[in-house]
């Protein structure tokens, strides 16, 4: 919490804190706040579990069928170009291209990290932090502008 204080100021700092107090004892809703600092700018803005992934659309290029199904047949021991002509065969080798080429022009673009998998994590974490005793929100720290870091993932509580 000492490097999200830092990088925070008072007002925002207050701002966190009476937000968990409001949500205290609510059960889970997709309604509920997550934070998003960027430091770049000194900003927290606070938005809704169901407009982060619009507001920070997560990767999921990697979740391309085609590409999960050319993994699994390079993890079970398969000879690359056997798995992607298996993939041809099965999606077609204009849809299995077209996920390559996404695949890669995300990784070209970055997204910092911030993957489907990831998304789908705050969520089921900030449910099971909710109907716990103790009382957590999410804030993501964006990664600076043009670097190789990734966004964090903090939660903070009272």
């Amino acid at each position: 919490m000492d490097l999200i204080e830092n990088s925070l100021t008072n007002r925002q700092l207050l701002t966190l804190q009476t937000t968990i107090a409001t949500i205290e004892g609510k059960p889970w809703s997709i309604n509920h706040p997550v934070f998003i600092h960027d430091r770049s700018w000194l900003k927290l803005e606070e938005l809704k579990v169901k407009d982060l992934n619009a507001r920070l659309p997560p990767d999921c290029s990697q979740e391309a069928p085609e590409l999960k199904k050319y993994r699994m047949l390079i993890k079970n021991g398969e000879d690359e170009l056997i798995a992607v002509q298996a993939c041809w065969k099965e999606f077609g080798i204009e849809d299995f291209h077209r996920a390559l080429r996404k695949y890669w022009k995300q990784q070209d673009k970055g997204n910092n990290g911030w993957t489907f998998n990831k998304y789908l994590g705050l969520i089921k974490d900030y449910r099971d932090l909710i109907s716990g005793s103790k009382i957590s929100i999410p804030l993501i720290i964006l990664a600076r502008k043009d670097s190789n870091e990734e966004h964090k993932l903090n939660w903070i509580s009272t």
